[in-house]
């Protein structure tokens, strides 16, 4: 089974990367016919993503001690779970919105995750093999609560790399405006407005999901160590991150903050979250086993 989860995973791995090629096509052209099978190619690299992810799940199962075991328990599994979920809150958002040339800025996002799953068994030094086994599970792991507070966080974040990707391009477009450079690119992108608006919805919508993991994660920490928080290294960015999409909820909503202002806020909770998802992990005390071999 586990031949099968892995090929799966590098057929989604293709997949991406082509989707991503094929949203790339419209830099060079003005022509968007490409985003139509970029679409599509990405829907496919998703469902091959997702068996992988079941299949992966099923077996780790019926190892011992890994009756909570969920495919996002070390680095590999994270990069890979999150890049998933980039990509498919982008297709989701492709049916509501209909902007594929947001697919160049977000694709290349999930891809770069994906990418990172893929070689950080070189980077580790321990080996494709070895990474790509089920990790052991701590005690404070094999929880119920892995169920819950993961897929709600990684969620939340998806989310905000997704408002990060339309961020860029509204960075993109309004240089284009200011220098007066439109280009075949510039030519495919929304405008300002949209954009904008755009990045508000999608932080509006991971900001409680944000909230919630907190306060799920809060619970799981007395439940493993008998404390709701603690100020460990990873909890302490957790509330920065949150803080600063606070303060963007906030600036928009009250003070009418829109366009470049509350752009670059935004820009800069997206590297909170980077630092607290990625950065952080070596300093934690207790969050640094998580992502363990």
């Amino acid at each position: 089974m586990m031949f099968f989860e892995s090929a799966l995973f590098y057929m989604a791995f293709g997949g991406y990367l082509a989707g991503m090629a094929l949203y790339w096509i419209p830099v060079f052209s003005r022509r968007d016919s490409s985003t139509v099978p970029a679409g599509r190619v990405v829907l496919a690299a998703l469902l091959c993503h997702l068996v992988s992810l079941v299949l992966r799940f099923a077996v780790g199962r019926q190892m011992p001690d890994h009756q909570w075991y969920m495919p996002w328990c070390n680095w590999y599994e994270a990069f890979s779970f999150f890049a998933f979920l980039i990509a498919a809150v982008f297709a989701f958002l492709q049916i509501r919105v209909r902007l594929p040339v947001l697919g160049l800025f977000v694709m290349t996002l999930a891809v770069a995750f994906l990418a990172a799953s893929v070689g950080y068994p070189a980077l580790s030094g321990d080996g494709v093999t070895m990474i790509r086994r089920i990790p052991s599970l701590p005690a404070a792991l094999n929880s119920a609560w892995m169920l819950f507070h993961g897929p709600v966080i990684f969620l939340s974040y998806a989310l905000f790399a997704n408002a990060f990707g339309v961020a860029v391009a509204y960075i993109v477009q309004e240089r284009s405006m200011k220098d007066k450079s439109f280009d075949d690119f510039s030519f495919h992108l929304p405008s300002l407005e949209e954009l904008d608006g755009l990045v508000f919805r999608l932080i509006s919508l991971a900001f409680p999901l944000l909230t919630l993991g907190m306060i799920l994660g809060a619970q799981w920490a007395f439940q493993a160590w008998g404390r709701y928080w603690g100020w460990d290294a990873k909890e302490t960015w957790s509330l920065i991150t949150w803080a600063v999409y606070l303060v963007y909820l906030h600036m928009r909503l009250v003070n009418g903050w829109t366009g470049g202002r509350s752009i670059y806020l935004s820009v800069a909770g997206f590297g909170a979250v980077m630092v607290t998802s990625i950065g952080v992990n070596s300093f934690s005390a207790v969050h640094g086993f998580l992502f363990g071999g």
